[in-house]
Parts: C-alpha cells; sequence; structure tokens
C-alpha cells in the first residue's frame, strides 16, 4: 500500500509503502478514501473508511428512518441518503451533527506520510556530447 493505494510493485518501489496480503473479495474494502478536514487550527483530521455506512448502521439500530434523521439533525433527507451512500464530502459542521446526535466520532487524525524526492545524479558530460562533427 503506497500513499493509501493498493498497488503490484518492484522491489525498489515497495519500499516507499507497506506490504498488504489481501484476498480477491478483501481488494476493495482496505483501499482507504481519505477526506482531510482542516477544523481545529493546526489538527488535521480525516473521514473514518465507509462512513456512510457507519452513519447507517448506528441510524438503523436507533431505530430511525432517514426522513426522521434529517428532520431531527434539521437537514434534508436527500443529503442523509447521499452521505450515507458516500455521494459527497460532508463539511465540519454537519459532521459535528451527526457525530453529537448519534454519539459516533467520524473522524480521526491525519497520519500523512512524507516521500523525500531523490536527486538523480546526472551523467558527466563528454567531449562527444558537446561538440558536433560534420
Amino acid at each position: 500500500m503506497i500513499e493509501g493505494a493498493i498497488v503490484e510493485a518492484c522491489d525498489k518501489c515497495s519500499n516507499f509503502g507497506t506490504k498488504v496480503n489481501i484476498g480477491q473479495e478483501s481488494a476493495y474494502k482496505a483501499i482507504k478514501k481519505t477526506i482531510k478536514i482542516s477544523e481545529l487550527g493546526n489538527v488535521d483530521l480525516e473521514l473514518v473508511p465507509e462512513y456512510g455506512r457507519i452513519v447507517a448502521t448506528v441510524r438503523e439500530d436507533k431505530g430511525l428512518t432517514r426522513y426522521d434523521f434529517a428532520k431531527k439533525i434539521n437537514e434534508k433527507e436527500s443529503v442523509i441518503k447521499r452521505l450515507e451512500e458516500e455521494g459527497f464530502e460532508p463539511d465540519g459542521e454537519l459532521l459535528k451533527k451527526i457525530e453529537d446526535f448519534l454519539d459516533i466520532r467520524l473522524r480521526e487524525r491525519y497520519e500523512g506520510v512524507v516521500l523525500h524526492r531523490r536527486e538523480k545524479k546526472r551523467p558527466a558530460l563528454t567531449v562527444g556530447d558537446i561538440i558536433e562533427v560534420s
């Protein structure tokens, strides 16, 4: 996994990520959708993977329909539907209303990885590279 994406890489390139053993059916679930939300000063937060499924599950466990839930947090039912289908990136205000009402956390601290680019060594020029013989 390199920068949140599962890729097939050679030995040299695999040093930039971590090795992940996955089966065919779990390959889709292993990919993490990252949406950065800068909110509390310099703290970078991201939505947890499958946030829509989490909201739908907790809402259903509380015995609420989409319509009832939307009404209680003062949002449109279509917004809740799109959120549960992960059809858009919710803003901090909407996330706070959902987290407070359902008593869940949909954001986690962003743990970014910084990769440093190596300088390519240029081969030394030769006289033949500079002079054109006619």
